[in-house]
C-alpha cells in the first residue's frame, strides 16, 4: 500500500507575548530607576541642606572662658552664668572609673566608631518606626557635644520634626568636624567640662559647669580624686541633671546609679561584687553636706533661666556657653515683693506641696519685670509662670466674652442679660458658682459677680455674629485655645494659660487696647565677636480704645475702684475627676487673680499640681474658698505694694457717659421721673447712645373733654380718659417680653405686673380744687372717668377744678391736668368751661 505524505504545515510562532513581557520588565526597571534617581536626588538636597544649615564649628565655643554676665533694669549685675562656675581639668587628670561610667552609660562602642553608631542608629531607627517607647536616642558622646554646644544649645525640647533634622545635623558635625579634627580623649574633655549640673555654687549663679566644678560641690573633692560610688553617681546625673539632684532627690539619683554600675558590669569595668559594695555605701556618706544658703533657692532663678532661654530662642546664643552681657527687664525693687510671697510673709501656705506662680510686666512697654517660677522653684526647673498651662476659669470672661461683646454688640458698658437656667448648644448643663440665678442683671454686675451663664450668652452672640471675632481677639493678645473654639471657652473650659500670657493680655486693656509681646530684656553683646543684638518691642493695637476703657472701667469697679482693674477665676473639678481622687464637692483645680493698672499688670495662679502626695492617704485640694482666701491674700499685699498713686485710666475720645434706666432692653434714657434709684450711669461710643426716653415712669397724658354740671348742690364732673399706658398694658408688656426675652418672657413678664402692682398701681384721676389763692387742693381720686362733688358749703360760689392723669400708687408722672370751670348759682345759670391747665400744681395731695 503507497503511502500517504502529509506535508507539515510551516507555523510561524508569534513573539508578540515575549515582547509584552520585554516591555512590562523594562517599564518596571524604568520606574524603578526613576524611584532610586529621586530618592538619591532626595538624600542629596537633604545632606547639603544639613551642611548649609549646620551651625559653624568654632572651637572655642567648646570651652567658654568667660562667663555670661546679666544685669538688671538699673544695669547692676543681676547673675554670672557659664564659665564663671565651671573649672577645666584636662583628660589626663580625669579618673579612670568616671571615664568607665561615662562610656558604658553613654556610648559603649565610643573608641570603636568615627562619630556615629550606625548599628545603635539603625536599631534605635527601627524601633522608632515600630512605635516603640524605649526606642532611645542613639547619641554618641560626639554627637551630645555637638548637641549641647552647637546644634541645640540648651533648648528644653524641640518638636519632632526639629529633633529629626537636628540629629543629622549632630550626625554630620560629630563626624566631620569634631571627630575629624579631634582625638578621643579630647573630645571626652570636651563632654566632662560643658556638663551642667542643677544647684547653686553662689548667690548669683545658675547651676554648676563641668565634672571639677560638680565634684567639689557634691563631693568636696577634686574630680581625679573620685570613687567608684561617686563616679557611678556623677555618670547617672548625665541623662537629667535637674532630676537627678544629689541634694534633693537622693532617692533618684540611687535608682539612676544602679543602671550605671549594671552597666559597668555589662562591658566588663567592674564584678558583680563591685557592684554590690558601692551599693551599700550611702550617699549621705558620700555628700559634702552644704549647709542653708549654699542650697537657698533663689527668688530670681526663675526670671535668670526665662532670660537665657529667651535669648537663646531669638538668638540662638545659650549663656551657658557663649560669653554674654545681657541687659535684661528684671526689676529688683518688684522682685522682692515677689520673695516674701514665696517665704510665706503676707500668706501662709499650709502645706509644702501647695504650689503658686506670678508674673509681673510693664503695661507701658509689654516688659517682663519680676515673676515666680513657684515655691522652690530651682535652675532649669519648670518655669510654672511661664510654661504651666491651666485652665484660667473666669479670668477668660472679659477676654473671651466681654471685651468684643462691647466692641461689636453693644459699644458701651450698659447691657441687659439674663441671668436663667440655659445648656450649651450641644444640651450640656452650665451652672454659677451658686447654683442659683439672678435673672435680669447688668453686663457690669454679671462681669462683676462672675455669673457664668450671662458670659455664655455673651460669647454666643458675639459668635453668632461672626465666629472668627473671638478667635482673632484671643489670638492676638497672645492666647492658644487650642485647635478648636468650644463655648465652653467662654468660662475658661481650655487648657491652657500661663500666669505670663495672662498678665500680657489684660496689659492690653491697660495700654489702651495694644498688645506687647512680653519680653524680659533689651540688649545682648556677645563678648566672643562683639556683635550686639538690641530687643525693640511692637505696640499692635487689638481693639479700640474705647473698648479697652470701658473693660477698664468695668474691672475697676470690680475690685472696687482705686484705679486698679481686677478679675478673679477659679476653676472646678469634675465630678468623674472627683471620684478618682476621692474628693469633696466643691474641690478646684485652680484659683486665679488678675490685677493691673496704668504701670503694670499681676498674674497670680494658686493651686496643686496634683491632688494626691506620691505614696501618701493626704489629700492635697483647694476650694474656692481656701483658694479664695490664698489668692486675695497675696494680691492684696502686692497691690498694696506695687500699686500707689495709681493713675486714672485714660478716658479716650469718642466716650459719652448717659444716664440710662434700669431694665430698659433695649437701653432708653431716664426720664425726669425715673426713680434715682432706677438710673444708672454707662458709658457709650459716641453716636450709638440711645435718644428714646424710657416710658415708664414718663409724664401722664392729660385727659380731654372735661365738663361740669351742678345739679342742686352737686357738681357733677365728667372728662374722657387716657389711654391705658404701655407702662402697665398687659398687651404692650406681653409683646415686649416676648420680643426680647425669648423663653423666659412669661417669668419677666410677671415679675413686671407685680411690680406694677406694688409700685405703680392702677391707672385714675386725681381731682383738684382751686382755692381764692389759687392754691390746688386734693379733693379726691378715681378709676372711672366722672366725679361729684358736695358744693352744699357754698353752692353760689364760682368753682375751678383740676382733673390730672395719676397712679394710683406712683404720682411723681402724673399729667399737669385739664382745667373745668363751673360757675355757681342757681341752675339755671351754670356756666362750663374746659381750658387745660399747663401751670405748675400745688397741691396738699399727702398720698404716694
Amino acid at each position: 500500500m503507497k503511502k500517504i505524505k502529509i506535508p507539515k504545515l510551516n507555523i510561524k510562532r508569534s513573539s508578540t507575548g515575549e515582547k509584552e513581557k520585554k516591555s512590562l520588565w523594562k517599564t518596571i526597571l524604568s520606574i524603578v530607576l526613576l524611584v532610586a534617581i529621586v530618592l538619591v536626588s532626595l538624600l542629596l538636597a537633604f545632606s547639603l541642606y544639613i551642611v548649609i544649615t549646620s551651625p559653624n564649628f568654632e572651637k572655642q565655643e567648646l570651652y567658654q572662658t568667660e562667663p555670661s554676665i546679666l544685669y538688671d533694669i538699673n544695669g547692676n549685675e543681676l547673675a554670672r552664668v557659664g564659665a564663671e562656675d565651671s573649672s577645666v581639668v584636662a583628660y589626663d587628670d580625669l579618673p579612670e572609673v568616671l571615664i568607665d561610667a561615662l562610656v558604658a552609660t553613654e556610648d559603649s562602642r565610643f573608641f570603636q566608631h568615627n562619630g556615629i553608631d550606625l548599628f545603635r542608629f539603625m536599631t534605635a531607627t527601627f524601633k522608632t518606626l515600630l512605635g516603640s517607647k524605649d526606642a532611645g536616642g542613639a547619641s554618641t558622646l560626639s554627637m551630645q557635644v555637638i548637641k549641647n554646644t552647637y546644634t541645640q544649645k540648651g533648648k528644653l525640647e524641640d518638636s519632632k520634626a526639629e529633633s529629626l533634622v537636628r540629629k543629622f545635623r549632630d550626625i554630620y558635625m560629630a563626624v566631620f568636624k569634631l571627630e575629624a579634627n579631634y582625638t578621643k580623649e579630647e573630645i571626652i574633655e570636651f563632654y566632662l567640662n560643658s556638663q551642667w549640673f542643677a544647684g547653686a555654687t553662689s548667690i548669683n549663679t545658675a547651676g554648676t559647669t563641668g565634672v571639677e566644678r560638680a565634684s567639689q560641690y557634691y563631693f568636696g573633692k577634686s574630680v581625679k580624686d573620685i570613687s567608684l560610688a561617686e563616679a557611678s553617681l556623677m555618670a547617672g546625673m548625665f541623662q537629667n541633671p535637674y532630676r537627678y539632684n544629689l541634694y534633693t532627690n537622693p532617692e533618684g539619683c540611687r535608682n539612676r546609679q544602679k543602671v550605671v554600675l549594671k552597666l559597668l558590669v555589662r562591658h566588663g569595668y567592674i564584678t558583680e561584687d563591685q557592684m554590690n559594695e558601692v551599693l551599700e555605701i550611702p550617699i549621705s556618706s558620700l555628700l559634702k553636706g552644704k549647709n542653708n544658703s549654699s542650697l537657698e533657692v533663689k527668688s530670681n532663678q526663675a526670671f535668670i533661666d526665662y532670660v537665657i532661654n529667651e535669648v537663646n530662642e531669638d538668638l540662638g546664643l545659650n549663656a551657658r556657653n557663649t560669653s554674654l552681657k545681657i541687659y535684661t527687664t528684671f526689676d529688683p525693687d518688684v522682685q522682692k515683693y515677689i520673695e516674701a510671697v514665696e517665704n510665706g510673709e503676707p500668706f501662709k501656705f499650709p502645706n509644702d506641696e501647695v504650689q503658686e506662680a506670678i508674673a509681673i510686666t510693664n503695661v507701658k512697654d509689654g516688659s517682663v519685670v519680676a515673676m515666680s517660677g513657684g515655691r522652690n522653684y530651682r535652675a532649669m526647673g519648670q518655669n510654672k509662670a511661664v510654661n504651666m498651662k491651666r485652665q484660667p476659669g473666669s479670668t477668660a470672661k472679659p477676654l473671651f466674652d466681654y471685651a468684643m461683646y462691647i466692641e461689636h454688640i453693644t459699644n458701651s458698658t450698659y447691657a441687659m442679660l439674663l441671668d436663667e437656667k440655659t445648656t450649651y448648644s450641644n444640651g450640656s448643663s452650665i451652672s454659677n458658682y451658686d447654683n442659683g440665678y439672678k435673672g435680669l442683671i447688668t453686663m457690669r454686675f454679671a462681669l462683676k459677680d462672675s455669673r457664668n451663664i450671662p458670659a455664655l450668652r455673651v460669647f454666643k452672640e458675639v459668635y453668632k455674629q461672626d465666629p472668627d471675632i473671638i478667635k482673632n481677639f484671643v489670638h492676638s493678645v497672645g492666647i492658644d485655645y487650642g485647635s478648636d473654639l468650644y463655648e465652653s471657652a467662654a468660662i475658661g473650659g481650655f487648657d491652657g494659660v500661663s500666669p505670663l500670657q495672662l498678665s500680657a493680655a489684660y496689659a492690653s486693656f491697660g495700654r489702651g487696647g495694644y498688645y506687647i509681646e512680653p519680653y524680659g530684656y533689651t540688649k545682648v553683646i556677645n563678648n566672643t565677636n562683639g556683635k550686639e543684638y538690641t530687643h525693640s518691642f511692637t505696640k499692635t493695637q487689638v481693639m479700640e480704645e474705647t473698648t479697652a476703657f470701658m473693660i477698664n472701667d468695668i474691672l475697676d469697679d470690680v475690685y472696687n475702684g482705686a484705679n486698679i482693674a481686677g478679675k478673679t477665676g477659679t476653676t472646678n473639678l469634675t465630678k468623674s475627676d472627683r471620684e478618682r481622687w476621692n474628693l469633696p464637692s466643691g474641690t478646684a483645680n485652680d484659683a486665679w487673680y488678675v490685677t493691673y493698672t496704668t504701670k503694670y499688670s499681676t498674674a497670680l495662679w494658686y493651686g496643686y499640681e496634683k491632688f494626691t502626695k506620691e505614696s501618701s492617704e493626704n489629700k492635697w485640694y483647694i476650694n474656692s474658698n481656701t483658694g479664695g482666701k490664698a489668692r486675695k491674700a497675696i494680691m492684696n499685699y502686692l497691690t498694696g505694694k506695687l500699686y500707689k498713686n495709681n493713675e486714672a485710666f485714660t478716658r479716650p475720645k469718642g466716650i459719652k457717659t448717659v444716664e440710662i434706666e434700669k431694665e430698659t432692653f433695649p437701653a432708653q434714657l431716664c426720664s425726669s421721673h425715673t426713680p434715682s434709684d432706677m438710673c444708672i450711669k454707662e458709658y457709650f461710643v459716641s453716636g450709638t447712645e440711645p435718644t428714646d426716653e424710657s416710658l415708664r415712669y414718663a409724664t401722664l397724658s392729660n385727659p380731654s373733654n372735661g365738663s361740669g354740671e351742678m345739679i342742686g348742690t352737686n357738681i357733677n364732673l365728667k372728662w374722657d380718659g387716657i389711654n391705658t399706658p404701655d407702662a402697665i398694658s398687659s398687651s404692650y408688656l406681653q409683646e415686649h417680653f416676648k420680643k426680647y426675652y425669648y423663653e423666659h418672657a412669661d417669668n419677666y413678664y410677671n415679675k413686671r405686673i407685680k411690680y406694677n402692682s406694688d409700685n405703680i398701681g392702677t391707672l385714675g384721676y386725681d381731682i383738684y380744687l382751686k382755692d381764692a389763692s389759687g392754691k390746688e387742693n386734693y379733693i379726691g381720686n378715681t378709676n372711672s372717668t366722672s366725679f361729684t362733688y358736695n358744693a352744699s358749703a357754698n353752692p353760689s360760689a364760682d368753682y375751678t377744678f383740676i382733673i390730672k392723669s395719676a397712679y394710683s400708687i406712683f404720682k411723681a408722672n402724673r399729667s399737669s391736668g385739664i382745667t373745668i370751670n363751673v360757675k355757681g348759682g342757681s341752675t339755671s345759670s351754670i356756666e362750663t368751661t374746659n381750658t387745660e391747665n399747663n401751670t405748675e400744681t400745688n397741691n396738699t395731695d399727702t398720698t404716694n
